[in-house]
């Protein structure tokens, strides 16, 4: 459940809870008010009785009866109610019930029920009557039952209308500035969700609302140091790699210029010695031709590193050829099994430095991964470039490896691939095919 929608459930409850409170409130009042009504009459009447037995004894004056009820009527506005006097002789006992009724309930049984269990819609006021330390009475005002009700549920319905009215108003209200507020909140999101997925120049608006205004500047100062990390770590990782190649490039260079001819003049004089102890001790000449198939197979040794550190044929050929070459030596390598071909699509040669080497490095271990673990009958390396754009590469095979295995690869290749890419500036993506095997995706940036 989203915010706004959490936020509108509270109001709604709260609402609720003040509508029912307020109509608690208006059946309150509206009984509070029947009784103080009863009351009042209650009073009234005794006031009435009172001066009326003062006029009676003070002029000696018996002729009216007593209490008398004509007057009653004037005192009581209380419709519904009932007035009784209870005096101590029967001859003086006096009744008047207001004949207002209510012929039809018109509040619902539930109502009703509630109400008379809460309230006392038959509340009675008594006052006893007293005179010259003398008892005549009492008397009785009786609110009636339905005609309370009536009037409570008359007056909780128009209450409720109105503050039903209101309180929708206001939820719609609440509902359009909540969803105005948590607008930022989308922009936000939509944010996050780019710089999660490599865009870190993504930069948040400035919001006019205080909070998502800090909330905005504190993302874009944390995608700002992580690009300015990010961007750091490239250079680094470009520089070691450009110092590796260098390094490569040197330990090559040694190589091939002391081991190379050290192992060049030892195949010199070992054919010197062979000609010599065969002229002069045959004995000996078979055991000095054995050294010529060391003197080549640590030759060929060295050629195979002196690949692996530097491929000559990148610096002087070029990426194509190289690639090229390399892609007629895993075919000659695997003997049929598997059919290794290239595509290339615009002047490659023309890749600034430490590109061609490392793309030619991606190739090779890509190659060098599909012929391990892929069980491939076809793999194609297609690498295309056009000037002022973007350099996309794709090793695609047929074979039986799944994304999944690559999951929780720790593998020397793998990873030697990724932070190759990494230090380019690239993307690399790994794709299932849906005839089966899997597509190496690679995008490297011209520019570095």
């Amino acid at each position: 459940m989203n915010l706004k929608v959490q936020l509108l459930y509270k109001i709604f409850l709260i609402a609720i809870l003040c509508l029912t409170a307020s109509a608690f409130y208006v059946l309150y009042q509206t009984n509070q008010h029947a009784i103080s009504e009863a009351k009042f009459t209650a009073n009234s009447i005794e006031k009435q009785m009172n001066a009326q037995l003062l006029q009676m004894f003070s002029r000696y004056d018996s002729s009216n009866s007593f209490p008398n009820t004509e007057l009653w009527p004037n005192i009581n506005g209380l419709s519904g109610s009932c007035i009784q006097f209870l005096s101590l002789s029967q001859n003086r006992q006096r009744s008047l019930c207001s004949k207002t009724t209510v012929a039809e309930p018109t509040w619902p049984i539930w109502f009703g029920s509630l109400y008379q269990q809460f309230f006392n819609p038959s509340f009675e006021v008594k006052k006893n009557i007293y005179f010259n330390a003398l008892a005549y009475g009492s008397i009785l005002v009786t609110l009636n039952t339905q005609v309370q009700t009536a009037r409570a549920w008359n007056s909780l319905q128009a209450v409720i209308g109105v503050l039903f009215a209101s309180i929708l108003a206001v939820c719609l209200l609440v509902y359009f500035t909540i969803n105005r507020m948590l607008q930022p909140a989308q922009l936000i999101v939509s944010g996050l969700e780019k710089m999660r997925n490599g865009q870190l120049n993504t930069r948040l608006p400035s919001f006019a609302i205080k909070e998502w205004k800090q909330t905005s500047d504190a993302i874009n100062q944390l995608a700002k140091s992580q690009e300015e990390i990010i961007y750091d770590n490239k250079q680094l990782a470009l520089k070691l790699m450009n110092i590796q190649q260098e390094e490569h490039r040197y330990i090559a260079r040694e190589l091939h210029d002391e081991f190379g001819q050290c192992l060049a003049g030892i195949n010199a004089i070992t054919t010197s010695i062979h000609q010599t102890a065969k002229a002069h001790h045959p004995e000996l000449a078979t055991e000095v031709k054995t050294i010529s198939p060391i003197t080549h197979h640590m030759m060929e040794v060295l050629r195979n590193l002196l690949v692996r550190l530097r491929p000559v044929d990148v610096d002087d050929l070029g990426l194509n050829v190289s690639l090229e070459k390399l892609i007629t030596s895993w075919n000659n390598r695997s003997n049929g099994k598997t059919n290794y071909q290239l595509s290339l699509n615009g002047d490659t040669n023309t890749l600034p430095e430490p590109l061609p080497v490392n793309i030619y490095r991606i190739v090779q271990e890509c190659l060098t991964n599909i012929s391990k673990h892929a069980n491939a009958c076809n793999a194609v390396v297609m690498l295309n470039y056009q000037a002022h754009h973007d350099i996309h590469l794709e090793v695609v095979d047929d074979g039986i490896a799944k994304t999944s295995d690559f999951d929780d690869a720790i593998g020397v290749g793998l990873l030697g691939i990724r932070e190759r890419v990494s230090a380019l500036g690239g993307k690399l993506s790994l794709i299932p095919n849906n005839t089966g095997g899997l597509t190496v995706s690679i995008t490297i940036p011209k520019t570095l």
